[in-house]
């Protein structure tokens, strides 16, 4: 009698716990740069209370983490694509006020409707990501258009390098191999 009573209590907890969700892999479907929001769909299974595994559904309307401070003055941004993986965050209260500004009566802690989306994650890291950590550096690549920087050098791989600016300064020596052109 009592070894089926703690065997039921068991259950009972691991049945809800199944239904908390924290972080999951995922891959997004859609993403709209204007709004910041993103469809997501989670590339993992679930297990029904029957022993049945299925997909997670595509959770719409998803806030997308990038990196921004001092009050969206300044930011780095990159493109969000489709097909891009992600970790899908979900969080322990409703967004709704975080996100619209007013509070409501749902009280879905860990829920998929309380998902928040951080672009970046893949199964296999790029090249790229390799060669920065080899050579201490911090790389923006951008399908070989490049801009690495590194304790005492700077270097910028492009075809072409535009500067807009009113003054521009060179303190040091400037050299070059190639030429200088005078548009004026």
């Amino acid at each position: 009698m009592i070894q089926e009573f703690v065997q039921s209590l068991k259950d009972a907890t691991d049945e809800a716990i199944r239904g908390i969700h924290t972080a999951l892999p995922g891959k997004i479907v859609k993403f709209d740069p204007v709004k910041g929001l993103a469809d997501v769909l989670p590339t993992m299974k679930f297990k029904q209370p029957s022993g049945k595994r299925m997909d997670f559904p595509k959770i719409t309307g998803v806030p997308v983490v990038i990196p921004q401070s001092y009050g969206q003055k300044a930011t780095v941004a990159y493109p969000v694509k489709a097909g891009d993986g992600c970790l899908i965050v979900f969080a322990e209260q409703s967004l709704d006020y975080w996100q619209y500004g007013q509070e409501t009566d749902t009280d879905l802690a860990f829920d998929l409707s309380n998902a928040i989306c951080i672009p970046g994650l893949f199964s296999v890291p790029s090249s790229v990501l390799r060669e920065a950590c080899q050579e201490n550096a911090v790389i923006v690549d951008v399908e070989g258009t490049r801009l690495k920087v590194q304790k005492d050098l700077i270097q910028m791989d492009s075809r072409q390098v535009v500067i807009n600016a009113q003054d521009t300064f060179v303190n040091g020596n400037f050299t070059t191999s190639g030429g200088i052109v005078n548009l004026n």
